[in-house]
């Protein structure tokens, strides 16, 4: 009876120590993952932040451009040369079959 208690003895000491050796085997991975979480935890952070300051910039540049638009070089109305203006040409107009007056090159009463 001695020897088998020993026996027991020895084979629980046995699986304490390969339960405390997976005990710190796992205390050094859940370590590891806590400091990975961190790491995330930061860039989710970051983006967050970076994600809210680009779309204040989007909204800024819109509302600017929704104010500036007709103003800017290539929207219509903005620049009267890029609009196709037909000019009439005054000699070849006629009122009731005759020629329209082509006023003087500084217009009429300027």
């Amino acid at each position: 009876m001695g020897a088998d208690l020993a026996v027991r003895v020895a084979s629980h000491f046995q699986l304490r120590n390969a339960l405390s050796m997976e005990n710190k085997q796992l205390r050094r991975q859940i370590a590891s993952l806590q400091q990975a979480k961190l790491m995330k935890d930061g860039q989710t952070h970051f983006l967050k932040k970076e994600t809210e300051r680009l779309k204040q910039i989007s909204a800024r540049h819109r509302r600017s451009r929704s104010v500036t638009s007709c103003f800017e070089p290539g929207s219509i109305g903005a620049d009267p040369s890029a609009i196709n203006w037909q000019t009439v040409d005054m000699s070849k107009l006629s009122l009731n079959g005759s020629p329209a007056p082509v006023p003087p090159r500084g217009g009429y009463g300027l």
